[in-house]
């Protein structure tokens, strides 16, 4: 049986979001030591036992499907995927109009073009400079999208929700906050 990691490998495909069609200028990232975190540098200073390095990218799209939406969107994704049920991603309704008018571009990559790999399973471009896109679409309805691997909800005031769930005790991941 193939691990997730050789699973993600052979598939041979990258995914990555932007706001345009790419070029090969690629921004920089910085990663924990063990993996577990990445963040963009941009506006910020990471600790230094950070690595940085070039890029993000992720081997399965819907990993990437949430970043569809603008840059400074904060979103949550609850829940795992299963063969009965999707996770559930949630925005605030505030961004509901700048998420359907938003076109990003999906760019794919092909692995083989030097990528590496870290702990966490994210892929990072091989020096300062990220590959040409294999392909790249614009993707005309971001919430289409998205609510192909994820059921989407909008609440009233994400950040209260946030902590609603904090409160609960419940597993999420979150961006933005």
């Amino acid at each position: 049986m193939k691990s997730f990691l050789q699973y993600i490998t052979e598939s041979g495909k990258l995914y990555r979001f932007d706001d345009r069609h790419v070029t090969p200028k690629a921004q920089e990232y910085a990663t924990s030591p063990d993996g577990s975190e990445s963040g963009n540098v941009a506006g910020w200073n990471p600790p230094a036992d950070w690595s940085r390095r070039t890029g993000l990218f992720t081997g399965k799209l819907h990993h990437v499907l949430p970043f569809a939406v603008p840059r400074a969107t904060r979103w949550i994704t609850t829940g795992a995927r299963t063969k009965k049920s999707k996770p559930t991603v949630y925005f605030d309704e505030a961004d509901r109009k700048a998420i359907q008018s938003h076109r990003p571009v999906l760019s794919q990559y092909n692995v083989r073009q030097g990528f590496q790999q870290i702990v966490g399973g994210e892929y990072f471009a091989p020096g300062e400079r990220a590959p040409s896109p294999v392909s790249q679409r614009v993707i005309e309805n971001p919430l289409e999208e998205i609510s192909k691997h994820y059921a989407v909800k909008f609440v009233s005031n994400l950040a209260r929700h946030k902590e609603t769930m904090d409160s609960w005790g419940l597993n999420y991941s979150a961006e933005g906050f």
